[in-house]
């Protein structure tokens, strides 16, 4: 078998190596830094059980149930490490209390991988947003191996949430979804800290995407060395600048066949934008979720913090007008190729000359023209 899938539509998920009954499969990074599935020809029985998998060949029709606007009511818990309202700590501390685990992306070495807590004390690990692609590695054979003992929250993006439930669907099993821009890769990464190091002379040590100490609406990055921490508005950023250009993103997220209206998962969560004109009862300065529930597995698993978030019902179409991700595809640019082209040969600093000059000040302004509208 040649491939499961055109790879400008495989997300990566993994369904298709997890699935093959003879390892048939593996996932290797291509030249930009993503993973993709290679098939191992003398292996392979042509069975044809990965494409029967492969979420992206198959369909999913989503009933969404309710829509919130919501928060964590403990602020410390809205500024530690939370994206937005908050609202996955609660999640992963109910299932924690009745023994079962948790998994989600940790940022460890600048490396991001899924990982499997089962601690309350770890749970950090695991909370704030991370933007570039993670690595499932063989989580979900951990899960088919452990879900019929055990309840499980796995937390991702909403491809990777297709994939697993495309192999596991089992009652244990809860699901919840993050409303996606797109990924970079791990490359684009790694070259950002090599130049952030190098530039501030001092080894990495942690990273905050969403530090919201500025504030929900205008938050910033937070390198944190050894020696001194750097924080820089997210509009300065070139890390910023670069992923919301739409230029770095693996091929699948332009034509994005994961959003809210095919979601495999229980739960939606994302930033409520334009919160302040939507319900402006609700506004919220340290920031505010929207909650999309998908099935009626994740409306029992929110009445299960209901009572320690403050809430009101809403529609899709009031999350939709100022968060046009959850329902559409990020527009692919022109010199997307050329990027990761250029990425491969070029130092940091001349990437950022080229390719964040102006487009990234036009895309501030629409989106901040849109929110104030």
């Amino acid at each position: 078998m040649d491939r499961v899938v055109d790879y400008k539509k495989c997300t990566g998920c993994t369904a298709c190596m997890n699935i093959c009954v003879k390892n048939a499969i593996t996932m290797e990074e291509n030249s930009e830094g993503f993973y993709y599935p290679k098939i191992d020809d003398k292996k392979c029985i042509n069975c044809g059980l990965c494409k029967k998998t492969c979420p992206v060949l198959n369909s999913n029709n989503n009933n969404i149930k309710k829509c919130y606007a919501a928060y964590n009511d403990n602020i410390a818990s809205l500024l530690n490490k939370s994206s937005s309202g908050g609202l996955f700590e609660l999640f992963a501390k109910y299932i924690l209390s009745i023994d079962g685990v948790v998994i989600g992306a940790e940022l460890k070495n600048n490396k991001l991988e899924h990982t499997i807590i089962d601690n309350i004390n770890d749970l950090e690990k695991i909370k704030g947003a991370k933007y570039f692609q993670s690595n499932l590695k063989y989580i979900f054979k951990y899960i088919k191996e452990n879900i019929n003992t055990k309840k499980i929250l796995f937390v991702g993006t909403p491809c990777q949430v297709a994939g697993l439930k495309s192999i596991i669907n089992n009652d244990n099993l809860y699901c919840i979804d993050l409303v996606c821009h797109g990924v970079p890769s791990k490359q684009l990464f790694n070259k950002y800290i090599n130049y952030i190091e190098k530039k501030y002379n001092d080894k990495l040590i942690d990273y905050n995407f969403r530090d919201k100490k500025s504030g929900w609406l205008n938050y910033s990055n937070t390198a944190i060395f050894i020696n001194k921490k750097v924080t820089k508005k997210y509009t300065k950023n070139s890390y910023s600048k670069l992923f919301l250009s739409n230029k770095a993103l693996r091929e699948s997220c332009y034509n994005c066949k994961f959003k809210i209206y095919n979601s495999y998962s229980d739960i939606t969560l994302g930033d409520f934008w334009g919160i302040e004109k939507v319900l402006p009862e609700m506004s919220n300065k340290n920031g505010v979720s929207c909650v999309v529930i998908n099935t009626e597995k994740g409306s029992k698993l929110f009445n299960k913090i209901i009572k320690n978030i403050r809430y009101k019902e809403c529609s899709i179409k009031d999350i939709i007008k100022y968060n046009s991700s959850i329902v559409n595809s990020p527009v692919r640019t022109n010199d997307r190729d050329n990027f990761y082209n250029d990425l491969k040969i070029y130092p940091f600093n001349r990437i950022i000359k080229k390719y964040t000059k102006s487009l990234f000040s036009k895309i501030v302004f629409k989106i901040k023209n849109r929110i104030n509208k």
